[in-house]
């Protein structure tokens, strides 16, 4: 199978005709959503389930990415439309060196960053669809002004934070992209996958995003352009018949998560906000945890009478994002130093961090089941009216009553959310076992274990009281 989709891949409208496709879309939800726009409160709760953009975006293109990033790897990042925009700009642009500030990692964690506490708490950009719309236009818009600047596909590898989180759950991937035989890579004469000359081409080019496909061994980085196989296929000195050597392979589900290969600080911080972030995401479903996470940003504000929503909303974010996941963090730390270990602050962090990645992932994936089933009910209605406004209205008016998902439906939903979040507790056991082996304290703490009790029981115990009791 995975032979005949690489096969496929090679034939030289592919994948760069998807990726028109996915611009040619990509440009539609942004026009509905620009078409889109009120203020009020009350209306935008419905609006954003009825304007085509806003709903498709939020509950179910991101929720697909995100699942088929934990499944097979980046292929989103294979047709992305944002990849042709900035490598055509990269082409006629000023193809500046990579400063190390860029190539620290620290612009995708602060992008990433920026988007939450100033996207979503701020303007609520998920629940707005004209907002939305602006968010997905300001992608394109970094996008191009990287490009024009920096060389190569610096804004997929270095800036784009959707990709960089599509390589960290890509750790958990079956999939991978690698070489067939490195000893064809090693005679390799012409090295076209990373020739100087074929860097700005839109499909047959060479990595640009600095990558040796011989040197693959996790899929965080490759954006599955796939044009190595293309200029391995194409471009030889000297034909041979194990060329092309680049290929989509079976990995096994979880290899590069169980390679332990330990987090840079930039990603740290990443993980850790993204931690927070998914937290607020799956307590946000239930009115009663709701109201519990906003019960300490709302002790805080209350007593300087805060009423600028977007203050408010970034120091909320603050607590949600960074401070509770902080403090969450902490706690299998602090309990073994308490206990005489004498791991470093940094080394816990960055070491163990990957341990919380599974667990995170589940909770995406539980997130992306409750979106898109339960936005089911408006797609009757979508259609009529892609702007959503008119739909709204009628629902608001009660001309439109939704129909409800039926009991089946819920039944396995409530089924598959605990049974994810199950398999990334059990994950994260695994990782930390692997991890104390790997540093010989496998016998003498259970400390570290408390990762995955503690995370995993903040949203397996919440799953379990809504859903189940």
């Amino acid at each position: 199978m995975l032979k005949q989709i690489s096969r496929a891949i090679s034939w030289s409208f592919m994948p760069v005709s998807l990726k028109y496709l996915s611009l040619v879309a990509y440009v539609i939800l942004i026009i509905t959503g620009l078409a889109a726009y009120s203020t009020d409160a009350a209306f935008l709760r419905e609006l954003r389930n009825t304007n085509l953009g806003n709903l498709i975006v939020w509950s179910y293109w991101w929720p697909v990415i995100i699942v088929l990033a934990i499944f097979f790897g980046r292929i989103w990042c294979m047709i992305c439309p944002v990849e042709i925009i900035t490598t055509f700009f990269a082409k006629i642009g000023l193809k500046r060196k990579r400063p190390k500030w860029l190539l620290s990692g620290w612009a995708i964690t602060v992008f990433y960053i920026l988007i939450l506490f100033v996207g979503i708490q701020g303007f609520a950009i998920h629940r707005n669809p004209f907002f939305m719309a602006i968010y997905l236009l300001a992608i394109v818009g970094v996008s191009i002004l990287v490009g024009s600047i920096y060389e190569k596909n610096t804004f997929c590898r270095y800036v784009c934070p959707v990709g960089y989180l599509l390589g960290l759950y890509s750790r958990l991937s079956f999939l991978g992209w690698r070489v067939k035989d490195k000893n064809v890579c090693a005679t390799c004469k012409d090295k076209s996958c990373i020739h100087k000359k074929y860097q700005y081409n839109l499909n047959y080019k060479s990595c640009g995003v600095d990558l040796y496909p011989a040197n693959i061994t996790d899929n965080s980085r490759c954006i599955l352009c796939a044009g190595c196989l293309k200029t391995c296929s194409s471009y030889q000195s000297q034909p041979n018949e194990n060329r092309p050597n680049p290929h989509l392979t079976y990995i096994g589900f979880a290899n590069d998560l169980f390679r332990l290969k330990p987090l840079k600080m930039a990603e740290m911080v990443f993980v850790l906000v993204v931690s927070g972030f998914v937290i607020s995401e799956i307590w946000s479903e239930w009115s009663v945890t709701d109201k519990f996470l906003g019960f300490i940003p709302n002790l805080i504000l209350t007593p300087f009478s805060q009423n600028n929503n977007f203050i408010g909303g970034f120091i909320k974010g603050s607590i949600i994002f960074a401070i509770i996941p902080l403090i969450i963090w902490l706690v299998p730390f602090l309990i073994s130093r308490l206990i005489g270990k004498t791991i470093k602050i940094k080394e816990y962090f960055l070491k163990y961090g990957i341990a919380f990645i599974p667990i995170i992932a589940a909770a995406h994936i539980d997130k992306s089941i409750l979106k898109s089933t339960s936005r089911i009910p408006y797609f009757e209605h979508l259609f009529d009216d892609i702007t959503g406004v008119s739909t709204a209205q009628k629902i608001i008016d009660e001309e439109i009553v939704l129909q409800q998902n039926p009991f089946w439906l819920n039944f396995v939903v409530s089924l598959l959310l605990t049974l994810v979040i199950v398999i990334g507790i059990g994950l994260s056991i695994k990782v930390v076992k692997l991890i104390n082996q790997k540093q010989g304290l496998e016998k003498s703490t259970k400390s570290f274990y408390l990762i995955p009790v503690v995370y995993g029981s903040i949203f397996l115990i919440m799953i379990l009281a809504w859903r189940w009791l």
